[in-house]
């Protein structure tokens, strides 16, 4: 047998392949694609309007000078063609070369008026005054979406925008400069997982367990496209998966930090609170865990907004849009059935149906294929939702406690609560904040029952439930709940079916904590 010493850098020098090979298809991928890829017509347009309007940083998207937006005041298509064409003469008169005009501008349900052109930098005011320019936005050619130069995305909170703006001044305006901070996310997630589940399973079959996950997490093409396009998703998932890993080590408020992000990139960070719940209250008292799970989030988003806020004219103003607007949007189905995108419902991401495609590659002769499409993969997924099921007897004998299986059904279960309040405009490409997640639970359960006896013992547990449950049916038996009160002093007021109280000094004193338990009581002697 090799030395564990071995075997570790070994494991590590596989993860650093898989963790290079990521790296590798997905910057190739993102090289080859120089436009917008589905909804990143909106994040990186509205990162782009931060950078542009709140925080007045030109991004550089062109060699010499500057890449410009100009958007025109056109009272419709002919007019607009008119204008287009005389502005794209006043640019060329000007030393600047027009990249879009009206053959990419102006069409649509929805379009956006306007020229984009590579223009001197001595040229800029002249234009940004001329009379038919009626806004402007510098760097990478904004899409063909009407007042897309103005948009804000405010329905969703900063964060993820702020990386993508950051992208474009260290890198960038350009495609694959927006698509690194998602990349780089895949890439530590991929870290993480292994970090994870190392840490938790022993032996030579818990370490090929904890470089495998990782493996199979790359080839998942929910995981592999949305860590590729410059959305919000992949971060959001790296920054839940880091509280989730802080939390399993204990280290509570370092996940809190990282919860606070996640809250920060997308409201739905918020659904891991009640995942985490019970780790933060098992080693702070209840009242500290809510400061940290509530509070904290809160805070760091308030904090993030300020920029907003000022750019907004003060704090009701943005409150308005950014918090009481964002609540009504998400509570709300969007868009019609069958007028968008399929949606798909929690347990549509399961079974990979209504899949979202973010990208159709066309080739003339060929047609037109779906190249990135968030479809996930649903045999692994309906397999280790099956196996989560089977262990739930169990749950507090897997190898981390049960908290990964925890962490992603208790957030899975929050999309399925936003589903039914009314927001039926979900998609397939949500999952990937769970699909690390589920991977990981997945690694957990198979070390679990790779061991034959936990698998025996499983299936006694199965066994005495559905045995109760039949007494219980023919009733033969009935159920008793059981309360049980333990006082910071140590002393616990137990009250059982029949109502009376008992106090009792049980042997661990410890903080306030409320156990439910649930008994099967004979209803005649045995």
């Amino acid at each position: 047998m090799f030395p564990e010493s071995r075997l570790s850098a070994l494991e590590a020098l596989v993860v650093i392949a898989v963790v290079l090979a990521y790296g590798y298809v997905q910057l190739s991928y993102a090289l080859s694609i120089e436009d917008y890829v589905s909804d990143e017509i909106w994040y990186v347009s509205s990162s782009r309007n931060y950078l542009n309007k709140v925080f007045g940083v030109r991004p550089r998207a062109a060699d010499a000078g500057y890449r410009m937006t100009l958007e025109l005041a056109a009272t419709g298509r002919s007019d607009y063609v008119e204008k287009a064409a005389r502005l794209s003469a006043e640019v060329e008169r000007l030393g600047g070369r027009v990249v879009k005009s009206s053959e990419y501008y102006g069409s649509g349900t929805n379009p956006l008026y306007a020229i984009c052109a590579d223009v001197p930098e001595e040229a800029v005011e002249a234009l940004t005054s001329h009379p038919y320019v009626r806004s402007f936005g510098f760097g990478y050619c904004y899409p063909n979406a009407g007042n897309i130069l103005n948009y804000m995305n405010l329905e969703h909170p900063p964060l993820g925008k702020y990386l993508i703006a950051l992208s474009m001044v260290v890198c960038g305006d350009r495609p694959v400069c927006w698509r690194l901070p998602s990349i780089a996310s895949g890439a530590a997630i991929l870290v993480l997982q292994y970090a994870l589940l190392r840490s938790v399973l022993g032996g030579p079959w818990g370490g090929i367990v904890a470089v495998l996950v990782p493996l199979v997490t790359l080839f998942d093409r929910t995981f592999r496209s949305m860590t590729l396009v410059a959305m919000l998703d992949a971060p959001l998932a790296l920054l839940t998966y880091a509280a989730c890993l802080l939390a399993l080590r204990g280290r509570i408020p370092k996940s809190a930090a990282f919860l606070s992000l996640a809250f920060s990139t997308k409201f739905s960070g918020a659904f891991l609170v009640p995942a985490l719940y019970p780790d933060y209250s098992r080693r702070r008292p209840p009242a500290y865990a809510m400061l940290l799970l509530a509070y904290a989030p809160l805070a760091v988003f308030l904090a993030l907004s300020v920029p907003l806020m000022i750019f907004r004219g003060g704090f009701l103003q943005w409150w308005s849009e950014g918090v009481e607007g964002a609540v009504r949007w998400h509570l709300s189905t969007k868009v019609e059935p069958g007028r968008g995108p399929p949606s798909a419902s929690p347990w549509d991401w399961l079974a990979g149906a209504n899949s979202f495609v973010l990208r159709y590659r066309c080739e003339e002769g060929v047609g037109c294929v779906a190249d990135l499409v968030a479809s996930g993969n649903p045999v692994l997924y309906v397999a280790t939702t099956l196996l989560s099921v089977y262990a739930i007897p169990r749950l507090r004998r897997l190898p981390d406690g049960g908290r990964t299986w925890t962490y992603t059904w208790a957030t899975w279960l929050m999309y399925v609560l936003l589903w039914f309040a009314g927001n039926r405009s979900q998609y397939s490409f949500y999952m990937v904040q769970l699909t690390p997640l589920l991977y990981t639970t997945l690694g957990v359960l198979v070390y679990h029952l790779s061991d034959l006896d936990n698998l025996r013992e499983l299936s006694r547990a199965w066994l005495e439930i559905l045995k109760s449950l039949l007494r219980y049916l023919l009733g033969e038996v009935s159920l008793r709940i059981r309360v049980e009160v333990e006082t910071g002093s140590g002393s616990t007021v137990r009250e059982g079916a029949g109502g009376s109280a008992v106090q009792r000094s049980p042997a661990h004193h410890g903080s306030a904590r409320i156990p439910l338990n649930t008994a099967v009581r004979s209803r005649t002697p045995t």
